[in-house]
């Protein structure tokens, strides 16, 4: 099996034009609609880091009986 330290430009080349033209093709499109296949990238960091700060409200705080999460004692 080849790595892509293989393959030559022009192999690379004509691996783009092909993907070019396949993305551009109609019946991919509606291919892809009917299997319902699509790109979908979320990036957990912002969500972990939600998390994150909602799981701190039941931390409890050292002066009193309130509670406030970690990042609200910080400011």
């Amino acid at each position: 099996m080849n790595t892509i330290e293989n393959i030559s430009i022009d192999r690379l080349d004509t691996i783009e034009k092909e993907r070019e033209m396949v993305y551009a093709d109609t019946n991919f499109h509606q291919w892809c609609k009917d299997m319902n296949i699509g790109i979908r990238y979320t990036h957990r960091e912002g969500i972990n880091r939600a998390n994150d700060m909602m799981s701190q409200w039941s931390a409890p705080m050292n002066e009193g009986e309130k509670l406030w999460p970690e990042w609200m004692r910080r400011m």
